[in-house]
């Protein structure tokens, strides 16, 4: 089975790709460029951009079990695009979802440590990883 790809935002600064892994019960958001969600608010909604990792499976599909978040090219991260990340976080995890970070640059590691997001959401070095990681009971 192949996996589902849909662009769910892209400009000249950053892109953000879903990816759907049916058969392993994950959706992976895959990051290109700085991510500056400010720039998002400019042209979006705010519902909308609050909801853009909104996942609604197709009828008689199950709801993924975790999502990834990979930050791999992504050098910085705005207030406004960690906002989301948190956000999303938390509302995955009132749906018994697990979210993971992967790929964190220097600066957004720097950053997840300074705000103690870093203690929040777990993180892992790569894709694979994140996938093969225990589920955590805290």
């Amino acid at each position: 089975m192949s996996n589902i790809k849909t662009q769910l935002w892209q400009s000249p600064k950053f892109a953000i790709e879903r990816i759907e892994d049916e058969e392993r019960g994950v959706l992976i958001f895959r990051f290109t460029g700085a991510f500056a969600a400010n720039e998002m608010y400019s042209v979006l909604k705010p519902l909308a951009v609050v909801n853009i990792f909104e996942f609604e499976p197709a009828p008689g599909k199950e709801r993924p079990t975790l999502n990834i978040f990979d930050i791999t090219d992504v050098p910085t991260l705005d207030s406004s695009g960690l906002g989301l990340v948190i956000s999303h976080f938390i509302r995955s995890r009132a749906r018994g979802v697990r979210v993971i970070a992967v790929g964190a640059s220097a600066n957004v590691q720097q950053l997840f440590k300074f705000t103690r997001v870093d203690a929040l959401i777990p993180t892992a070095a790569t894709v694979a990883e994140a996938i093969a990681a225990p589920i955590s009971r805290t």
